[in-house]
Order: structure tokens, then sequence, then C-alpha cells
């Protein structure tokens, strides 16, 4: 498994238009050849959302990523930049 995760920290204005991006993002993620899971989740104590996809392997993921990495919702609608990370099974 391969595990991608991002923490988004959305603009209180531009929270809904976010979230519809990150939902949009997240059906094409899931065509993608290895896709396991995709989700977006609210953090109900800072406000925060996250994304999180699941490939089969690192491999499926590093297919796939070149071509999705174009089509991330925009920065625009956060506060700060957001944190990615690709935490691996041990």
């Amino acid at each position: 498994m391969f595990l991608l995760y991002g923490v988004h920290h959305p603009r209180e204005q531009d929270e809904e238009r976010l979230i519809r991006a990150m939902h949009d993002f997240g059906e094409v993620v899931k065509k993608q050849p290895g896709v396991v899971l995709v989700d977006t989740l609210k953090n109900s104590i800072d406000g925060t959302l996250i994304s999180l996809a699941v490939w089969e392997s690192k491999d499926a993921f590093q297919a796939s990523w070149p071509g999705l990495a174009k089509k991330t919702p925009p920065q625009q609608w956060e506060v700060k930049p957001r944190e990615a990370s690709t935490p691996e099974s041990v």
C-alpha cells in the first residue's frame, strides 16, 4: 500500500469552494489504475481539510501522479501552503 495525504488550511470564505474542488479532484484520482481509496475529511478541532488517497503500490502512484499533479485544487483558497506526505507501510 502507498498513501498520499494532504493537510489543507482553507480560507473561511473559500472553504466550500475548496471542498468541492477536492471532491472533483478525488473523482479524477479514483479513475487511476491501482487506486484503492480516496476521501476528503475535515478536522472538527482546527478546521483543516485532509485529502487522502491510497494506491496499491508506490509504482502505481508514481505512474499516475505526474498527470494528476497538474490538476490539484488551487492553493489560492488556502491561508498557508498545504502540507503533503507519502508515508509507506513498514
